[in-house]
């Protein structure tokens, strides 16, 4: 609430110092203004969202930004951050030799609490799995944080010519509710990150 407070002041300050630039971007400062905070629970947010949400069927679409806050176009990350010791990747390569989004997240095993007959104990990187999935894939219970979540376990190895090899846990990375982010400059000029859906209430 607070910072919604902020940028509002701080988009009052450039309608008076800079009117015709405020007259001019008037619709992306009102989208800056209402993504900031609860849109879909202020009515006299929904025209502007909904014109938004319209407009970015239209061919050459452009998002509609906010010079007085510098703020920029929305962005899309649709997972959540890994935990910690757990790298983001993507597992399947696209046929132009691109990458897919980075859907999962990766640990070696050695890095790993694994929870074994209901007690836990760090792995040293060896291939002991408890289970296997309906593919057929090795998997292992894992406790990250408070909670203990199932994984599956992946064996790579780690190149030259020796036979070394390493163990990985996988895991999914968790969907957001909110995958779009616009930034913008606050009343006291710090840049700040709104997450946001463009789902109608």
């Amino acid at each position: 609430m607070l910072k919604f407070f902020f940028l509002g002041a701080a988009l009052v300050a450039g309608t008076m110092f800079f009117p015709s630039q405020s007259r001019a971007s008037e619709w992306g400062c009102q989208v800056l203004l209402c993504l900031s905070g609860d849109w879909q629970g202020t009515p006299s947010c929904h025209p502007p969202i909904y014109k938004l949400i319209s407009a970015t069927d239209n061919p050459g679409f452009h998002w509609p930004t906010c010079p007085q806050a510098n703020s920029s176009g929305a962005r899309y990350e649709p997972y959540e951050d890994c935990p910690a010791g757990w790298t983001a990747y993507a597992p399947v390569a696209s046929e132009h030799g691109g990458h897919s989004l980075q859907s999962m997240c990766r640990a070696p095993a050695s890095n790993v609490q694994q929870v074994l007959n209901g007690k836990m104990w760090n792995s040293n990187g060896g291939l002991r799995g408890n289970g296997h999935n309906d593919s057929g894939a090795r998997t292992a219970t894992v406790q990250i944080g408070d909670k203990t979540v199932q994984a599956r376990v992946q064996t790579a190895s780690s190149g030259g010519h020796g036979f070394d090899t390493t163990t990985y846990y996988e895991i999914a990375r968790p969907r957001r509710a909110k995958p779009y982010y616009i930034e913008y400059n606050d009343a006291y000029g710090a840049r700040q990150r709104s997450w946001f859906n463009l789902k109608r209430p």
